[in-house]
């Protein structure tokens, strides 16, 4: 096997991603996450690749200095974030394109994945949502069991930085969907209603400075309104279903990253949905 080159092409909260010869790449998590995550990243990737939804292949498992990891095919290409970033008249192009590639990932449905609901209720039980008390859990569970059941397949981290545009690519080839680690089926709607909240109430990369900060939040208004508004034309998905799911799309941006820019707001908002019921 060729040697994992030593300085990484990307990096990401999670992982690093390293060549590892001209066609193929290893992605490494960091120390801390354990084999059974990186595992189920790699059964996710096999699920999607199956069902047609991305053109790279997972080659399964490996493990380097103590950090587990997985082997995947290598594209070459730039995220959509950086078509917006090279033009800025392209950003109803690229929330356009959002809409179209998150539809498509939606078109597909699969037994073979967690429920997102089971997997929300047992985020609940993890110290970022600890600050909640027992009985607000409760609730919060109660209420994410009683949303409708689902076979699609959601992404759970859908967003312009994990669709790629491939360079060279034979005609008719689309965009590229990357990164399943968090892949699970149930309702579109939950998907969709963590992608909007993502955009309205992620934390910008840390060590952003005030101006930027202020020009990307313009950019991700742009963005999410051409996206909502492309996805919503059709006609799967309703705003009065999105807004159903939102407590549960905080739960689980809690859970999966807590982020501790985001964790006051996020308990905030998942409070403030349990009143307005």
């Amino acid at each position: 096997m060729n040697a994992i080159a030593e300085q990484p092409l990307a990096h990401g909260r999670s992982a690093e991603v390293f060549a590892l010869g001209p066609n193929r790449v290893v992605k490494l998590a960091f120390e801390g996450i354990d084999a059974e995550s990186v595992a189920q990243e790699a059964a996710a990737s096999e699920v999607a690749f199956e069902l047609g939804l991305t053109p790279v292949r997972c080659y399964g498992l490996t493990e380097e200095d103590g950090r587990h990891g997985i082997v995947l095919d290598r594209i070459t290409g730039v995220p959509l974030t950086t078509l917006a970033e090279r033009n800025i008249l392209r950003l109803p192009e690229v929330g356009r394109t959002l809409a179209t590639e998150h539809l498509r990932v939606h078109s597909a449905h699969t037994d073979r994945l967690p429920d997102v609901r089971d997997f929300a209720v047992e985020l609940l039980e993890t110290p970022p949502l600890s600050a909640l008390t027992p009985q607000e859990r409760a609730e919060v569970a109660r209420r994410i069991r009683a949303l409708p059941d689902g076979d699609t397949v959601v992404h759970l981290d859908f967003h312009p930085q994990n669709v790629f545009v491939l360079e060279d690519a034979p005609t008719g080839q689309g965009p590229v969907v990357i990164d399943w680690q968090t892949a699970v089926r149930g309702q579109a709607a939950s998907d969709v209603a963590l992608t909007r909240l993502l955009f309205r109430e992620a934390e910008l990369f840390p060590g952003t400075s005030l101006p930027m900060q202020v020009v990307y939040s313009a950019v991700r208004r742009v963005l999410l309104k051409y996206y909502l508004g492309e996805y919503l034309k059709a006609g799967t998905v309703t705003v009065t279903e999105l807004d159903r799911w939102e407590i549960a799309a905080r739960v689980l941006r809690l859970g999966m990253l807590d982020i501790p820019s985001e964790r006051e707001r996020m308990l905030a908002g998942i409070r403030k949905d349990l009143a307005a019921s």
